[in-house]
């Protein structure tokens, strides 16, 4: 039976290529880039609101329509543990959602 020689054998060569992509490229330890740094974000984060089953308007103080937004259920014993939010046309001011009659939910908007 022939076994495999134990020798390591230095057939291949490794080279660094660098990654030419500006979002990752840094002048320092952090790299601003918002992905990846939450603290790099202009974020907001509602206080405990109470859905009416109508449209509401949230200020949120960024300054620009928010690139994302999640609205979290704190509380839906109120509401027979139902559920539902339909976002509206958020803007430069307000965060607007439709949200499930007395369900307790927190909205984080950032840009």
């Amino acid at each position: 039976m022939n076994r495999p020689s134990l020798e390591r054998k230095n057939d291949f060569k490794v080279e660094k290529t660098p990654v030419n992509a500006p979002e990752f490229q840094s002048a320092g330890p952090q790299p601003n880039f918002k992905g990846s740094y939450p603290s790099k974000q202009k974020q907001f984060l509602s206080a405990v609101q109470t859905g009416n089953g109508a449209q509401q308007s949230i200020a949120h103080g960024l300054g620009a329509v928010p690139a994302g937004v999640l609205v979290s259920c704190a509380d839906n014993s109120g509401s027979a543990n139902v559920f539902t939010v339909t976002e509206g046309a958020h803007d430069a001011t307000n965060v607007k959602v439709t949200v499930t009659n007395n369900a307790k939910y927190k909205i984080l908007a950032w840009l």
